[in-house]
C-alpha cells in the first residue's frame, strides 16, 4: 500500500527526469496523459493509506484515552484510600483518647477504693483497739476485785483463827 504510492511517485519522478528538456528554460516536456494516469493511480492508492493512517491515529487516541481513564481511576482509588486511612487514623486517635480516659478513670477509682479501704481498715482497727482497751480495763478491774476478795477471805480466816 505504502509501497504502491511510493512506486507511483517514483514513476512520476522518472517520467519528469527522462522527459524532453526545453533549452534555457529549465522546463521539461512530458506526456500529460501519462502523468494524469499516474496521479489517478496515486489518488486511488492514497485513500487506503490515509484510512490506515487515520485508523492508527484513532487507535493511538483510544489507547491514550484508556490510559488517562485508568490513571484517573487509580488517582481516585488513591484519594479514597488516603481518605479512608485518614478516617481510620482519626478513629484510632479517638479510641486511644477514649482508652486513656478510661484508664485515668480506673486509676482514680482504684485510688479512691484504696483510700477508702485504708480508712475502713483504720476505723476497724481503732474500734478493735477500743474494745481491747475496755476489755483490758474490765479484766484489770476484775483481777483487782478478785485480789480484794481473796484478801478479805484471808483476813477473815486469819481473824477466825486468832479467835480460836
Amino acid at each position: 500500500m505504502e509501497n504502491d504510492v511510493l512506486n507511483l511517485l517514483n514513476e512520476v519522478e522518472e517520467i519528469v527526469d527522462h522527459g524532453t528538456k526545453i533549452p534555457m528554460t529549465g522546463k521539461v516536456l512530458v506526456d500529460d496523459s501519462v502523468i494524469f494516469e499516474l496521479l489517478d493511480r496515486v489518488r486511488a492508492a492514497l485513500p487506503e493509506e490515509l484510512t490506515n493512517a487515520k485508523w492508527v491515529l484513532k487507535e493511538r487516541q483510544r489507547i491514550l484515552d484508556e490510559a488517562e481513564a485508568e490513571a484517573q481511576k487509580l488517582l481516585e482509588r488513591g484519594k479514597t484510600y488516603v481518605d479512608k486511612m485518614a478516617i481510620e487514623n482519626e478513629v484510632v486517635k479517638q479510641a486511644q483518647s477514649y482508652g486513656e480516659d478510661i484508664v485515668k478513670q480506673a486509676q482514680t477509682f482504684a485510688r479512691d477504693v484504696k483510700t477508702g479501704a485504708v480508712q475502713y481498715a483504720d476505723e476497724m482497727l481503732q474500734h478493735v483497739e477500743q474494745s481491747l482497751f475496755q476489755t483490758l480495763q474490765a479484766l484489770r478491774k476484775n483481777r483487782e476485785e478478785l485480789k480484794g476478795l481473796g484478801k478479805e477471805d484471808r483476813d477473815r480466816k486469819t481473824a477466825l483463827s486468832e479467835k480460836e
